[in-house]
């Protein structure tokens, strides 16, 4: 239960500085979407720094701040997990349900973040072909993870009461 109530803390306060932070992100993305000049300072992403002086560049900022916001809406109900595991509520309906909704969020953001990697290259003028893993692999990865984490708690809420019906 220790390791539940760290991974808790440790969610909670990557949320409270995500809750403060994607406002500020929001304005200040509209600002340089804007006026570029205000702010001339390089603005890096997980996928490269993003070159505003074109439209590719612009449009890499948006996709990367609705990437932030759909990790946010996935962080938001893997906070929801873990307060129900918190409180003992297993193998129940809502768990898994939860499980595969973080899945799905979780993949969209892993298609929008090859999208985001795309565009980002595309506005320096670095289309490639790279080699390596990136965030893209290891989004999918999680995604799916928690695809598969939903069926097997569907299955164990069938043997749970499946075994409540034992005599």
């Amino acid at each position: 239960m220790k390791k539940l109530n760290l991974l808790k803390t440790i969610v909670d306060f990557i949320w409270t500085m995500s809750l403060i932070f994607f406002p500020l992100i929001l304005v200040f993305s509209i600002m340089i979407l804007i006026d570029k000049d205000t702010f001339d300072i390089p603005i890096t992403f997980a996928t490269g720094t993003i070159d505003l002086s074109n439209s590719y560049g612009k449009m890499a900022l948006v996709i990367n701040v609705i990437n932030f916001g759909l990790l946010l809406y996935a962080l938001y109900f893997f906070r929801k997990l873990l307060s129900r595991f918190m409180k003992r509520v297993i193998f129940e309906e809502e768990i898994s349900f939860l499980l595969n909704k973080i899945g799905s969020i979780v993949i969209i953001a892993s298609i929008v973040q090859l999208l985001s990697d795309f565009i980002t290259k595309l506005s320096n003028h670095k289309v490639g072909i790279q080699f390596g893993f990136g965030p893209f692999l290891y989004l999918l990865a999680l995604g799916l993870f928690f695809k598969v984490l939903s069926e097997v708690f569907k299955i164990g809420k069938n043997m749970k009461e499946d075994n409540e019906l034992t005599i």
